[in-house]
């Protein structure tokens, strides 16, 4: 079967186990016991009617990996919505698991005689498979169970995940011995291991949910992620010269908010591999997250001269390396990894090149009501765009937030706040729905004509340059598939970053304008023009 097979496939059971698990969701009230009965019975092939016989079948003709998968992820898709948004529950798929073993069995991890522990057990994609392989090398089912430990926060998770790991060595597994259900992030543990591999959970969480100030030396206050946490208990857990091993929202490679994250990382071990999971959307199938992966020796701080393999890795295949260069000088620095993957090359130029101003949009309305009317009564009340109005190949014009006439701000006196010049307004913050992470649109002239000036929402972010040509190549660059490809390789967060959007590594204005003229305003002419880039850059060096 080849990848876009696999892909098609890979959707239609997705529709499939989401049909089968609504039905039985309607059905009754689950318990945590229903769920798990569920699943040991897609395991064990039980026979089922409708829907759920029909994934049943399916999932009888797939290998273990996959099998094991599709397990897992039936569980999740058993809990509620919200249920399942809290716990983060969505699985790695077993190729990329596979790939990230692998890089860890290349720098030394050995699976007959090496400990290993997932404290995001979830549906034991890496501890099903690390389980398979030691098997498959002679290791017996009592010493692979004594090397192998998982925690998990869902009890009915847990119990799934040592069935799988079962299955994986024709034996069974007393309750709780190898998956302990637990908040990893409140354990106490003592011992350490030889490979801490996780793809842990993401999202925002309180200060009050945590039991130290660990995460002080990762996280920045107001912005405590679950990933930044556990990254920091996956290095406390692994023993010295043990290896760390996680799939990670790509934010953390170069997310202005996650400098601590990238410090301590420096810190307590040697970055060894850093990759990008290409084609998320086919690796992931449930999951709009940007990923990327990363594996570490714990131990010795990283060391300035240490050359760190960058590459890229896909659902379908293994990791492949492209370059080996070393990290920025300072610890809290950006890891930018675009332009080290295949096809993927360097223009040379920022917005700063194109003349272009970045400032974020000024008006925070839910703070600020008293300041707004529907009716414009003095000369300084101003119409306010807000990130909804901008829509893509159309010009951005005012229009209210309830979608019926237009918001005013009123201002005392003149203030830098007010935008008097032609400019473009990007979405500061996009969703799942939305194809691009990056959403431009020009402010249409009629605005500037009839109202001499706007002011935008805090959600938003300006770009001004020193003409309407400019603003109009701007656009389009910042619109294309190419630049939001190159952006979201820096971050895989919903909000646009302003410094990372002043720093986007962009084609230069002479190789653009010159890709332009002998392609037309497309795609291709903005690759041409990174190509150029790339080729002048590389003369220089030569």
């Amino acid at each position: 079967m080849g990848v876009q097979e696999k892909i098609i496939h890979a959707r239609e059971l997705l529709i499939l186990a989401r049909k089968a698990a609504s039905t039985e969701v309607r059905a009754d009230e689950l318990s945590s016991i229903k769920r798990v009965r569920l699943c040991l019975g897609l395991l064990d092939g039980l026979p089922s009617d409708g829907l759920l016989g029909e994934f049943a079948a399916r999932l009888a003709r797939l290998g273990v990996d996959q099998k094991h998968y599709w397990v897992g992820t039936f569980y999740t898709l058993l809990l509620s919505p919200a249920a399942r948004r809290a716990q983060a529950a969505y699985f790695t798929p077993p190729n990329l698991s596979k790939a990230l073993i692998r890089l860890a069995r290349n720098e030394g991890f050995d699976p007959l005689r090496h400990a290993a522990i997932d404290p995001a057990a979830g549906g034991a994609a890496f501890l099903s498979t690390l389980a398979g392989e030691m098997r498959e090398l002679g290791a017996s089912p009592r010493d692979i169970l004594q090397r192998l430990h998982g925690i998990e926060i869902d009890r009915g998770l847990a119990r799934v995940s040592e069935a799988l790991i079962a299955d994986r060595i024709n034996g069974t597994i007393p309750s709780g011995s190898v998956v302990e259900v637990r908040d990893a992030l409140k354990a106490r543990h003592t011992k350490n291991y030889d490979l801490v591999i996780a793809n842990p959970p993401y999202g925002r969480i309180s200060v009050d949910e945590l039991r130290d100030k660990a995460w002080e030396d990762v996280c920045h206050p107001g912005h405590i992620n679950k990933y930044a946490l556990f990254t920091e208990r996956c290095f406390r857990l692994a023993r010295p010269g043990g290896l760390v091993a996680l799939v990670l929202p790509s934010s953390f490679i170069a997310g202005p908010l996650y400098g601590k994250l990238r410090a301590y990382m420096r810190m307590k071990g040697e970055l060894l591999t850093l990759g990008s999971v290409t084609m998320r959307n086919d690796v992931f199938v449930d999951v709009q997250q940007d990923v990327s992966i990363v594996v570490a020796r714990v131990g010795t701080p990283h060391r300035a001269e240490r050359a760190v393999s960058f590459g890229s890795v896909t659902g379908f295949g293994p990791f492949k390396p492209t370059l080996a260069t070393t990290l920025p000088t300072k610890p809290e620095e950006a890891w930018t990894s675009a332009g080290k993957e295949p096809g993927v090359t360097f223009g040379g130029a920022t917005l700063t090149d194109y003349g272009a101003n970045l400032r974020v949009g000024y008006f925070v309305w839910n703070r600020q009501l008293e300041r707004m009317s529907k009716r414009r009564s003095a000369k300084l009340d101003l119409p306010l765009l807000w990130a909804r109005n901008v829509r893509p190949g159309t010009f951005c014009l005012p229009k209210a937030k309830s979608g019926k006439g237009i918001d005013f701000v009123r201002f005392e006196e003149e203030s830098s706040a007010i935008i008097r010049k032609n400019a473009i307004i990007l979405q500061r913050t996009t969703n799942n729905a939305q194809s691009r992470r990056l959403v431009a649109a020009r402010v249409s002239p009629t605005v500037l004509k009839k109202w001499g000036g706007f002011v935008t929402e805090n959600h938003t972010l300006v770009v001004t340059a020193p003409n309407v040509a400019t603003l109009n190549t701007l656009c389009f660059l910042l619109n294309s598939a190419a630049v939001d490809a190159r952006y979201r390789r820096l971050s895989g967060t919903a909000s646009v970053s302003a410094s990372l959007l002043r720093d986007l590594d962009l084609p230069s204005p002479r190789a653009l304008a010159q890709a332009i003229d002998r392609h037309g305003l497309c795609e291709v002419a903005i690759e041409h023009a990174y190509a150029a880039g790339a080729s002048a850059k590389a003369t220089l060096v030569a």
